[in-house]
C-alpha cells in the first residue's frame, strides 16, 4: 500500500508570499472565466431542450412550445458509438512491446491492466464523462493521481469486555477522475496545463469528507478544526461562477437543493519558489480562498514533473488547446430549426382554426352551441359565415429541411449512422454503402482523438500503481502471469514505463481487437503458406544445401510465429506446447535482437522499482527471463 508524499512547511514570510500571488492570480481569472461558464451553460440548456416558458402567450395563448434537440440527437448518436467502440473490445488496453524478448509480458500486462481498471479504478464511468463532455463542449478533461481514505472503525476486543478503535483503508491506490470544464481553472492566455505558469480544479465537498482527507493524510493536522466557521455557505455563494454552473444544471433537471454545508478549496499545481534560490519548484497547494488556508502542500511527486491534467478535443482548433463540441456546431441550427418548427405548427394551428362571422341582427349570441348537423334560421343567408386566419404554407416544410441538412453536414450524425431509413426515394445498397464509409471518416478522426487522450491516461494510471504500489498484492499470486507481472513491475523504474521504452500503451481499438487480429493472421498465414511454398521450389532448383538450410529455418520460424499469434487471440493457453517452438530453438531460430539488453535499461545498480509487490526474483532471474529463448542480445 502507498502513502501520501511528505508535507511541505513554509516559513511566514514566504506563506504570505505564496497566499498573496494565489489569491491575486484567482482573483484575475474568476473575472474572465464568467464568459466561458455562460457559454457552458447555454450549451447545457441546448442539450435538455427544456422550453423557457410553460406555456407560450405570442402569437396568441398555446402556441408551439417545443424545441427540436438537435444537440442531444447528435451527441447521444456519437457518444454510444465511442462508448461502444471502446468497451466492447477486451482487455480495455493494449499493450505492445518495443523489444522481441518483453513480448512475453504482453498478455500478462494486459490482463493485470484490466483487473486494476475494473477493480479498483472503476474506468467506465470516469471515462463516460471525460468523453461526454468532449463531444458536447469540444474539450474532455481527465486527471490521474493517487486517493487513500482511512475510516474509523470500533469493533468489540477479543475478550469482549471493551471496544478497541482502529483504522480500516478503504481506498487505496490510483485513481482516475473526471473534471469538469466548469471546475478546470487556468490562465486564458496559456495553451497547455502542463507548460502554464498553475493550472488546477474547484473542490467541493461536505465537513466529513474534509475530515477523511486529514485523517488520511492528504490535509495537514488540524484543517478540519481551522475551517469549521467556513463550512455553512452564505446565500451569495451561490451566485459566483463554480455555483452559477451548478444550479443551472439543477434548474434544468427540477432538482434544486438548499445548499447543504460545503467547503470549497482549490487545487493547484504551480511553479513556485518556495526556498527562496531564485529558481522555482514544481508544487501542489491545495488552497481555501476565504480563510487565505494552505490546506495541503507537496512537492510535485511524478518523476518527469508533469500535471495531471489531460484534455482531448472533439474537433481541433488551430493554436488553441480547447476545441468545438456538438453544442457549438448545433447551436445556429437548432434555434433556426426550433424557430421554424414552431412556426409550421402555428401556422398549420391558425389555419385549421376556423370562425363565423355573424350578423347582429341574426340573433345568435355568443354561447350558441355549435355541433354536426345543426340548423340555422336566418333572416338573410349572409348574416352566418364561416372564415379562416390562415392557409397552410408547403415551402415552411422544405425550410426546415434544408436547415437538418446542414445541420447533418456539420455534426455528421444522419439518418444512415442511426440506421434509420432514408426519406425520400431510397437509394441503392451500394450507395448506402459507400454514405457509410465516406461518413466514418469523421468518426475515425474523432475515436483517433478520443483515444489519444485515454492512452495518455491510461499511461498515467499506470505510472501511479507503479509508483504507489498496487492495492492487492495477493493478485500475482492468483492469477495466471501474475509473477511475470510481479517481476517486471518490482524491477522496472517508473520512468522506463513513462517514456514507452519498454511498451506502448493505450485504448484498445480496432487495430488491438482479437477478432480482427484472429481474421488477420489467418489470411497472414495463408499468405506465408503461398510465399513459403514458391520460395522453397525456387530454392530447390537453385541446388545450394546451405541455403535450403536458411530457408527452413526462417520458414519453420515464420510460420510457427503465425500459429502462436492465431492461438493466442482465441486466448488458447500454453501455446508453446502445441507448437514446434521447441524445434525452433534447436534450430537456432531464436528471436533476440541485440542491443544493451535488460540490465541497461534497468540502469545501475539494478535501479530497482518501487516497493509494495511482496517478494519477487532477483536481477539475474529477471535479465535471464527477459534475454529469451536463443536470444543473442546479451545482458
Amino acid at each position: 500500500m502507498g502513502s501520501y508524499p511528505r508535507q511541505l512547511t513554509f516559513d511566514t514570510l514566504t506563506q504570505e508570499r505564496l497566499i498573496s500571488y494565489l489569491v491575486d492570480e484567482l482573483q484575475k481569472h474568476r473575472a474572465e472565466r464568467q464568459g466561458a461558464i455562460d457559454d457552458l451553460m447555454q450549451a447545457q440548456a441546448d442539450y435538455w431542450a427544456k422550453p423557457t416558458q410553460e406555456r407560450r402567450t405570442f402569437p396568441f395563448t398555446g402556441a408551439a412550445n417545443v424545441i427540436i434537440p438537435l444537440t442531444a440527437i447528435a451527441y447521444e448518436t456519437i457518444h454510444a458509438r465511442s462508448i461502444t467502440t471502446l468497451f466492447a473490445i477486451q482487455p480495455f488496453t493494449s499493450v505492445k512491446a518495443r523489444r522481441a524478448d518483453f513480448e512475453k509480458f504482453e498478455k500478462p500486462l494486459e490482463n493485470y491492466f484490466q483487473y486494476e481498471l475494473t477493480n479498483n479504478v472503476k474506468i467506465y464511468r470516469p471515462i463516460n464523462d471525460i468523453l461526454a463532455e468532449l463531444e458536447k463542449f469540444g474539450t474532455g478533461i481527465g486527471k490521474s493521481g493517487y486517493e487513500k481514505i482511512i475510516r474509523k472503525a470500533i469493533r468489540p476486543s477479543p475478550d469482549g469486555l471493551r471496544e478497541e478503535e482502529f483504522p480500516v483503508v478503504t481506498k487505496d491506490g490510483a485513481t482516475l477522475d473526471p473534471v469538469p470544464n466548469a471546475n478546470f481553472i487556468m490562465p486564458h492566455y496559456a495553451k497547455d496545463p502542463q507548460t502554464a505558469p498553475w493550472c488546477g480544479e474547484y473542490h467541493a465537498a461536505p465537513p466529513y469528507q474534509v475530515m477523511l482527507h486529514e485523517y488520511s493524510g492528504l490535509f495537514k493536522p488540524g484543517i478540519y478544526k481551522a475551517l469549521e466557521g467556513y463550512y455553512t455557505q452564505n446565500t451569495t455563494q451561490g451566485q459566483n461562477s463554480e455555483r452559477r454552473y451548478e444550479r443551472k444544471l439543477e434548474e434544468l433537471e427540477n432538482r434544486k437543493s438548499i445548499w447543504p454545508n460545503l467547503v470549497d478549496w482549490k487545487e493547484i499545481w504551480l511553479c513556485f519558489d518556495v526556498d527562496n534560490d531564485r529558481q522555482e519548484e514544481e508544487i501542489v497547494i491545495h488552497f481555501h480562498e476565504e480563510a487565505r488556508l494552505i490546506m495541503a502542500a507537496f512537492y510535485n511527486w511524478h518523476d518527469d514533473l508533469h500535471r495531471p491534467y489531460r484534455y482531448g478535443n472533439y474537433i481541433i482548433v488551430e493554436n488553441r488547446w480547447r476545441g468545438i463540441g456538438i453544442c457549438k456546431q448545433n447551436e445556429q441550427f437548432q434555434r433556426s430549426i426550433t424557430t421554424q418548427h414552431r412556426q409550421r405548427l402555428d401556422n398549420a394551428t391558425i389555419a385549421n382554426m376556423r370562425m363565423f362571422k355573424i350578423h347582429r341582427l341574426a340573433g345568435y349570441g355568443p354561447k350558441e352551441p355549435i355541433f354536426p348537423g345543426k340548423m340555422w334560421f336566418l333572416e338573410d343567408m349572409s348574416h352566418i359565415e364561416s372564415f379562416e386566419m390562415g392557409d397552410v404554407r408547403q415551402s415552411a416544410f422544405l425550410d426546415e429541411q434544408n436547415t437538418l441538412v446542414y445541420s447533418q453536414m456539420r455534426t455528421g450524425v444522419n439518418e444512415v449512422v442511426m440506421g434509420m431509413p432514408a426519406t425520400g426515394t431510397p437509394g441503392t445498397a451500394t450507395g448506402d454503402l459507400a454514405r457509410i464509409r465516406e461518413g466514418q471518416q469523421k468518426f475515425d478522426y474523432i475515436m483517433k482523438n478520443e483515444k489519444v487522450l485515454i492512452g495518455d491516461l491510461l499511461l498515467d494510471v499506470f505510472c501511479n500503481i507503479h509508483q504507489f504500489g498496487p492495492k492487492n498484492i495477493s493478485y500475482f499470486d492468483w492469477a495466471e502471469g501474475g509473477q511475470e507481472v510481479r517481476q517486471l513491475m518490482s524491477q522496472l523504474p517508473t520512468s522506463a514505463l513513462r517514456e514507452g521504452l519498454l511498451f506502448e500503451i493505450g485504448a484498445a481499438g480496432v487495430q488491438q481487437n482479437r477478432v480482427l487480429d484472429r481474421q488477420n493472421w489467418v489470411q497472414i498465414a495463408g499468405i506465408l503458406q503461398q510465399y513459403y511454398t514458391g520460395t522453397g521450389q525456387l530454392i530447390q532448383m537453385i541446388g545450394n544445401p546451405q541455403l535450403m538450410t536458411e530457408f527452413v529455418k526462417t520458414a519453420l520460424s515464420g510460420s510457427t510465429e503465425a500459429v502462436r499469434q492465431i492461438l493466442e487471440s482465441f486466448d488458447v493457453r500454453n501455446v508453446d506446447r502445441m507448437t514446434l517452438a521447441a524445434v525452433v530453438k534447436l534450430l537456432g531460430g531464436g528471436n533476440g535482437n541485440g542491443g544493451g539488453g535488460p540490465r541497461a535499461l534497468l540502469g545501475p545498480g539494478g535501479n530497482q522499482g518501487p516497493a509494495g509487490y511482496g517478494e519477487a526474483p532477483g536481477m539475474d532471474a529477471l535479465t535471464q527471463a527477459l534475454a529469451g529463448v536463443g536470444g543473442n542480445g546479451a545482458p
